[in-house]
């Protein structure tokens, strides 16, 4: 039984007694389409470096396919998602593809514009119950959670002292990997989080820190550099910096979420929901691998981002 320490950035309480539950690109152009499609994009925070190549994935399947992309930044509010979706249905998008920040409260603008008759798919981040999408196109967060746990268990066994940091409260990998497992995606927060922690608990007295995303990478380079190699550290995702640092041995393992295929599918599906062919889009979501990413198998594999 892990002792849990649970963080949402500067906001640290103990639990006792949490139960670990431990468990195609390119090819032939598509024919050209006679018409223009006009798709709207919203992505709740595109300032996080993870949203650069599922961006990117986006903008590449629109070009191949034809498709007049309208991306907007969501600004990581609530409100300011809602008003861009309310806009698209107001422009008469063909589609929309939705990465919301709020799972729950984007829930009642799918609503509308399901009233509207405007399909939406939703990629990377799904939204909560009631909300009527074509298809989810991303990781089960789920799974993401059971797999981080099995590498938790890998690092240090089944019983330990545990810090666990969250992602941004609400959005849909921050409540699903918590659950399979079991820093507002912000890299500063999450080096304040875990040097707090590495001085408040001594050399001995915790043996891991888990870290939903990418962020405490910082963290971990903090401690290795203070001498903490008695705490291992599992993450999420895997960028330039997360493989180099499991390579020098200062991450223990993370999980792979490949965003740019997630943002390129998500337009994919857009494209052949709008074309008939709608027995190509894989429903009611598209679970993508996820990877394990140890010491073992880090050199041979290349960055997500």
């Amino acid at each position: 039984m892990y002792t849990l320490i649970k963080n949402q950035f500067n906001k640290i309480a103990l639990t006792v007694g949490i139960l670990l539950l431990v468990p195609g690109l390119g090819g032939i152009a598509p024919a050209a389409s006679p018409q223009t499609f006009h798709v709207g994009s919203m992505v709740w925070d595109a300032s996080i470096p993870f949203y650069a190549n599922f961006i990117k994935g986006q903008k590449e399947a629109a070009a191949k396919y034809g498709i007049d992309l309208d991306f907007q930044n969501g600004d990581s509010k609530l409100e300011t998602q809602v008003s861009v979706v309310q806009q698209f249905i107001s422009e008469k998008k063909n589609l929309i593809i939705v990465t919301p920040g709020d799972a729950e409260g984007i829930v009642p603008v799918i609503k509308q514009a399901e009233q509207a008759g405007v399909p939406v798919i939703a990629a990377n981040n799904n939204v909560g119950r009631g909300g009527n999408i074509v298809t989810f196109v991303g990781s089960s967060n789920y799974d993401f959670g059971k797999l981080q746990g099995k590498l938790l268990v890998d690092a240090i066994g089944t019983s330990g002292q545990v810090a666990y940091v969250l992602g941004a409260l609400g959005t849909d990998p921050q409540v699903n990997r918590e659950k399979g497992m079991t820093a507002n995606w912000n890299a500063s927060q999450a080096l304040a989080v875990i040097e707090d922690w590495l001085n408040k608990y001594p050399s001995g007295t915790i043996n891991a820190i888990v870290d939903q995303g990418p962020e405490g990478v910082a963290g971990a380079l903090n401690a290795a550099q203070t001498g903490r190699s008695d705490v291992k550290f599992v993450l999420g995702n895997y960028p330039e910096t997360i493989k180099k640092a499991i390579e020098d041995g200062i991450v223990y393992g993370t999980i792979i979420e490949d965003p740019y295929h997630q943002g390129y599918t998500s337009v994919e599906y857009a494209y052949y929901w709008l074309t008939d062919q709608k027995d190509k889009v894989e429903r009611p979501q598209h679970y993508m691998a996820n990877p394990v990413i140890t010491k073992a198998n880090a050199a041979s594999v290349p960055p997500e981002m």
